[in-house]
């Protein structure tokens, strides 16, 4: 398979995951003027929780997909025979979640999240096996089905959310935003539909393809999903441990339960999702490189693997470091304009260059992965989270520092992460003199053009009207994606 095809699947995956990030941020503004601060707070505790027990079996769906993309008729057999397994499994801890929500919810430390457990019971059952078909999908390199299903999806999903909480805004905020996180596995059950649709109208096309001479026993497969569900499980968990313990802390601090659930929602509902949201072209690029690293780590040629590996990190480097800035240098301008409030600019500048550590993290743990070093982003995550846990246990707590230490801990778990996968891949000194230079370069020209463009649209010390910064951003990401082509993509042709 050639490179520009990599390109064509990269571009179509982050195009997708750019639709469903926009209907995403799109859908929580809408719902945090629908039910405010407190009542985004209770979407993202809810689904904290929901993240955390779903990423139980979140490497299945990831070793399916190597599996797949190293040996295609052995990724069928591995499909059908796991899908029974699934359903049986989710069914049973949907029930169990769906009887013991009040329960649940009092582990949670507020009652009032009894609804929203409840409602997203069903996914628990729904969401695993769409997940498992897309993997086997993503090891076939079928990307544009999987674009289309994450659409269909993410627009079910928070069209039938807010049309819920519209409608049921009189019972409450609790019940109103539970009732409306059944839009979770309508969404799911929609997508799932399209995509065992498209298997198996293309059945015979995807089983007959000649699979390569080594072959993957299922010891291997297990003990390769064993390792990556706890590494994928380890982020939601870490935002799990934080939905608790952030609260709890600032109840110490001498906050209100409504006023700590209102801070929670601010961080992880609002600046988490726009730091978050640059690294959906990094996440596409390595959801798309990882697929060819392995196949051509399977077939020998480590070069062809050592160049995608490069690429893929320089690319990161660019792309982070050209959202970093927009983010940190207006951050007032999208506090406003997307969530209404001041109250977001400040935890939008100290989580600023989340997008280029966790371009990193990401990508040098999709290279490890192809490369079947599977435990070292394990342990590399759990580092960051146990030092995460320590900064913002003591510093969370202290007057002035609620925002401060939530966002430290943040950063914290992934440049732990990240500088652990690094060492992994074993750097030289030499190398990174020898890359030194063109990344100065790269870092003087992403600086200079923000600053000559904010020169030119600023003319006093507010912040930029929207037609203005939207101006202003289009320029700068224009001037940016052009000088990112001519750096690194134009080399691909």
């Amino acid at each position: 398979m050639r490179i520009p095809r990599l390109l064509k699947q990269s571009a179509i995956r982050a195009g997708a995951m750019l639709l469903v990030k926009l209907i995403g941020l799109a859908g929580r503004v809408l719902l945090t003027r629908l039910v405010g601060a407190e009542g985004i707070g209770l979407y993202q505790i809810a689904y904290s929780f929901y993240g955390f027990v779903l990423m139980l079996t979140g490497g299945i769906p990831t070793t399916l997909a190597i599996a797949t993309a190293k040996a295609p008729s052995q990724g069928w057999k591995f499909l059908k025979i796991i899908s029974l397994g699934m359903i049986l499994s989710g069914g049973i801890l949907s029930l169990l979640i769906y009887s013991n929500s009040s329960v649940i919810s009092g582990w949670l430390g507020n009652p009032s999240l009894e609804y929203a457990v409840r409602s997203l019971a069903p996914s628990i059952f729904a969401v695993p096996l769409l997940s498992l078909a897309r993997g086997y999908l993503q090891g076939m390199k079928q990307i544009g089905i999987i674009a289309c299903s994450e659409i269909a999806e993410q627009l079910t999903r928070f069209l039938f959310m807010l049309l819920i909480i519209w409608q049921l805004g009189w019972l409450g905020i609790e019940r109103a935003v539970g009732y409306g996180l059944y839009g979770t596995v309508i969404g799911a059950v929609l997508s799932f539909t399209l995509v065992t649709v498209y298997i198996s109208i293309n059945n015979k096309r995807f089983t007959f393809i000649e699979p390569f001479h080594r072959p993957l026993h299922l010891i291997w497969f297990v003990k390769t999903s064993l390792v990556i569900s706890a590494t994928r499980m380890l982020i939601p968990a870490s935002e799990f441990i934080d939905a608790l313990l952030i609260s709890n802390r600032l109840l110490a601090a001498g906050y209100s339960t409504s006023e700590a659930t209102a801070i929670y929602g601010v961080i992880y509902g609002m600046a988490v999702i726009i730091v978050y949201s640059p690294t959906l072209l990094t996440g596409a690029l390595s959801h798309t490189v990882s697929m060819h690293i392995a196949a051509a780590w399977q077939q020998g040629n480590q070069q062809r693997a050592a160049s995608l590996s490069s690429l893929a990190l320089y690319a990161c480097w660019l792309w982070g470091l050209v959202c970093g800035l927009f983010l940190f240098v207006y951050a007032d301008e999208l506090s406003f304009y997307i969530f209404n409030t001041a109250r977001v600019n400040q935890v939008i500048r100290y989580l600023a260059f989340i997008p280029l550590i966790v371009g990193f993290r990401e990508i040098s743990t999709s290279i490890l992965w192809a490369q079947d070093i599977r435990k070292n982003p394990f342990f590399g995550l759990l580092s960051g989270i146990i030092c995460a846990v320590g900064i913002q246990y003591f510093l969370v707590a202290l007057p002035g520092f609620s925002y401060k230490g939530a966002a430290a801990g943040i950063l914290m778990l992934e440049l732990v992460a990240a500088c652990w996968n690094f060492r992994v891949l074993h750097l030289s000194m030499a190398s990174l003199r020898q890359i030194l230079l063109p990344l100065l370069y790269d870092l003087a020209f992403v600086f200079v053009t923000l600053s000559a463009l904010s020169r030119l649209f600023h003319h006093s010390a507010e912040i930029l009207s929207l037609w203005r910064f939207l101006l202003m951003s289009c320029s700068y990401f224009t001037l940016s994606g052009v000088y990112m082509y001519f750096r690194s993509i134009r080399k691909l042709l």
